[in-house]
């Protein structure tokens, strides 16, 4: 078969782009074709590559042979390190003492990680994140009222007022006119939930008798120290929908 039609023959583009793991613009100037003309006829073939990482033979190869750390084939496939350190456990490809033993501290499931990767506290990411989710019951200093937030802040107080007229100290008047109208938009565009744990406006009204908040990721009175105008304060960007829990204090 002449040289540039050697793509029509399984058996080239299969030893090609399967073991040689040649891409298919590699095979068309081998062939003299274009690259679309090689990706039909790996189709009509029935010709498919597994990922490198995915490829029990390929990852063998790198991790007992020549002896290559999971960053660096990580990086070479242009992956996350857990995912190919998940694909060296599910191969099985690593025994002894590659792998270490661990039991979750969120779930209690006993799993198997790659110490370079984890640090065995946790069996995935999710378990690894509940955490920072749980909810604590506060009584606030201020008011007395009851509220939920998330353990992992720090604040006593179940409302901006309560934590003091020192957080609005000087910016009061800037509470008014567009203020109002950006609030409504911000709750409207983080559709009426906490973007911190999620709660949900209806829910956050049930449990403290009143709706959202909305937070300055960068505080209002900032802008008025530095003169510069609220309404740059009030740009959605600089907005955010939270429960009383997850407001942070300043």
């Amino acid at each position: 078969m002449p040289k540039e039609r050697r793509y029509r023959d399984p058996a080239f583009p299969r030893e090609q782009y399967v073991k040689q793991r040649q891409s298919a613009e590699s095979i068309a100037e081998m062939c003299d074709v274009g690259s679309t003309t090689i990706s039909r006829w790996l189709n009509r073939h029935e010709i498919e590559r597994t990922l490198k990482y995915q490829d029990s033979e390929w990852l063998t190869e790198q991790v007992h042979k020549e002896g290559r750390l999971v960053a660096s084939l990580a990086e070479e496939c242009n992956v996350a390190a857990s995912t190919v350190s998940y694909w060296i456990g599910r191969h099985e490809i690593r025994s002894g003492s590659a792998f270490r033993t661990g039991t979750c501290e969120t779930c209690g499931e006993s799993f198997r990680y790659y110490p370079s990767v984890r640090d065995g506290r946790y069996c995935s990411n999710a378990c690894s994140h509940e955490p920072t989710k749980r909810q604590v019951e506060i009584t606030c200093p201020a008011c007395a009222t009851q509220f939920t937030r998330r353990a992992s802040l720090n604040t006593e107080y179940c409302s901006p007022g309560c934590w003091g007229d020192d957080l609005y100290e000087g910016t009061h008047q800037y509470y008014r006119g567009t203020w109002h109208q950006q609030r409504r938009r911000a709750l409207r565009r983080d559709d009426y939930k906490c973007t911190t744990c999620g709660v949900s406006q209806d829910e956050h009204r049930e449990r403290t008798g009143r709706g959202l908040d909305v937070h300055h990721i960068i505080p209002l009175r900032r802008f008025v120290e530095h003169d510069v105008p609220a309404s740059d304060a009030h740009a959605l960007r600089n907005l955010r929908a939270v429960c009383r829990g997850c407001h942070p204090d300043g």
